[in-house]
Order: structure tokens, then C-alpha cells, then sequence
């Protein structure tokens, strides 16, 4: 799946070019901007929601209200290297192209547009981005193992020495900017079956970034960075989704607010003893670190 933006101040311009785009092979969402200014904004919020979700391609025209395309595809590049711009303009002027070369735009495609050069322009493009996603795919996957593997490892054991040769492969300041942990624990070894793309719809779900450690058939936990988060709220949230979704019986238990991953340990066994509490409250599913059970 892309993510395609078509940005134009002409309404049947981009109608023009959704089209074109529906009779390529594969799935896009595709969103509009009528300006360069509209348009940036886009590209600036979907990087801040998630990785996912941000804007694979480019398909604007040069000559637009409150910012052209050239500086819109200046300012783009700016927010995100990777982007792949293509140009459309009914201007073939050349200086155009050359412009649009050195602000890193992939193609530059004269109006009216020929639907085969669409086509091959599209083509080239969406290889190029297939390629990128597979490469950062398979590095966050390396990375991931890593991370888990050492952060598993230092939760059950506690030894500082494991810190130690974690922090020559891994980066421990992502470990030092979690700052509270919620841990989800099912009463069948739920964990062992669930879908691949748990994590994922987990973060669309809440909107927020986190780690996931799945520690065994019936618990995982999530390591979230936000200070000022109320996630007992976040955990209710979560609760509803779970059980909404996949209709088994699930228990979450809300750490206490942390610094440092030194500490991780420690938290881990506070929230096993929450989740204790179960035992004596069948009733309820989501316990915080405080006095209250919710």
C-alpha cells in the first residue's frame, strides 16, 4: 500500500490524475491539496502520526497559489529525503526541469499527460519506494530482534552486564526514553496465535508510538516514551479494543512512571504483582500501579 499525494488548484486536474492512478495495478490511498502550502501541511502530519502512514509520492503542478511546486518540492525533500516527486506542467520550459532536478524531483511530465508516460513514470516510482520499504523493513526487523532479545534478556535477569553489551549493538537511549509500561496478559496463549500485524493495529488503535516485547504465550508488553500521557486511560482504551476485537479475556496492568532503563526490571516485577490482583477482583480487567483498581 502508497501513500500518493496529487496536489493542483484545479479540481479536475487532480480528478484527472486520480483516475489515471485507478487504472494502475495495486492498492494507494490518495489525498489531495489544492495548494504547495495545503500540501506540505499534509506531508508534515502524516510523519507525525506514524511511520506508516506517511506520504510516499508526490504528483504536483508547478504553477499554484501560496507556494508552486518547485517550492513545495524543496521544502518536501526538507521533511522527508525518501519522497518521490513527479512534476506535471503545461510549461515546457526547461529551466523548469533543471530547477526541478535539483530539488531531487524523480520525473517531469508536460500537460496534457499521456497516459502511458503516466504509467511508465508511476511504474518506476512505486519500484523505487517497493525497494526502499523492503530495505528499512528487513533493517527494523534486524533491529527489533536485537532490542528484544538483550531487553528480555536484562527484564528476567536484572544484570547490569547485560546492559553493557547490549549498549555496543543497540541504542540504549531508546531504552533510557521509555517512561511507563503496560502489560497485557490473556488467559489463553493468546500471544502464540495472534496475528502477525498485532503491534501494528495496536498502534493505529491508540495513535502512539511504542515498544512491543512479547515475553511469552500469554503476556506481552508495551513501553511507551509520552511523560505526561495518562495511560491508565490508554489501558482502558487498549482493554475495550482487545476485547472488542478478539472477544478472549484479557488483564492490563499500568506501571508506574519511570526514568531510566536501569530500572526496567523493577517495573516489570511491580506489574506482576498487579496483575495479581486479578485473583482477588475476577471482575476487573485494568489495574494501575495507584491505590484505585479500575
Amino acid at each position: 500500500m502508497t501513500n500518493v499525494l496529487i496536489v493542483d488548484d484545479e479540481k479536475i486536474e487532480r480528478e484527472g490524475l486520480k483516475y489515471l492512478l485507478s487504472r494502475e495495478e495495486g492498492e494507494r490511498n490518495v489525498f489531495e491539496a489544492s495548494n504547495g502550502k495545503q500540501a506540505l501541511q499534509i506531508i508534515r502530519q502524516a510523519l507525525n502520526v506514524l511511520r506508516s502512514e506517511e506520504i510516499d509520492f508526490l504528483l504536483t503542478d508547478i504553477k499554484m497559489p501560496h507556494m508552486d511546486g518547485l517550492e513545495l518540492s524543496r521544502r518536501a525533500k526538507e521533511e522527508n529525503p525518501a519522497l518521490q516527486i513527479i512534476i506535471f506542467s503545461g510549461y515546457s520550459d526547461f529551466t523548469f526541469a533543471q530547477e526541478a532536478i535539483r530539488y531531487g524531483v524523480t520525473e517531469y511530465i508536460l500537460k496534457p499527460v499521456n497516459p502511458e508516460d503516466f504509467h511508465k513514470v508511476i511504474q518506476k516510482a512505486e519500484k523505487v519506494i517497493e525497494q526502499r520499504k523492503k530495505k528499512e523493513s528487513r533493517e527494523i526487523k534486524e533491529k527489533n530482534f536485537l532490542q528484544q532479545y538483550f531487553l528480555q534478556n536484562y527484564l528476567y535477569s536484572g544484570k547490569l552486564e547485560t546492559l553493557e553489551k547490549a549498549k555496543d549493538m543497540i541504542d540504549l537511549d531508546k531504552w533510557n526514553g521509555w517512561h511507563c509500561g503496560i502489560l497485557i496478559e490473556s488467559d489463553v496463549a493468546f500471544f502464540d496465535t495472534a496475528e502477525e500485524n498485532l503491534e501494528n493495529e495496536i498502534q493505529k488503535e491508540l495513535r502512539r508510538v511504542y515498544f512491543y516485547l512479547n515475553l511469552n504465550a500469554r503476556q506481552s508488553l508495551l513501553l511507551f516514551q509520552d511523560v505526561y500521557c495518562d495511560y491508565q486511560l490508554v489501558a482502558n482504551h487498549l482493554y475495550n479494543y482487545m476485547k472488542r476485537k478478539y472477544r478472549d479475556s484479557f488483564y492490563l496492568a499500568v506501571s508506574r512512571k519511570f526514568e531510566g532503563c536501569e530500572c526496567l526490571p523493577e517495573i516489570l516485577e511491580q506489574l506482576e504483582q498487579q496483575m495479581e490482583e486479578k485473583f482477588y477482583h475476577p471482575e476487573k480487567h485494568v489495574f494501575s500501579n495507584e491505590d484505585d483498581v479500575l
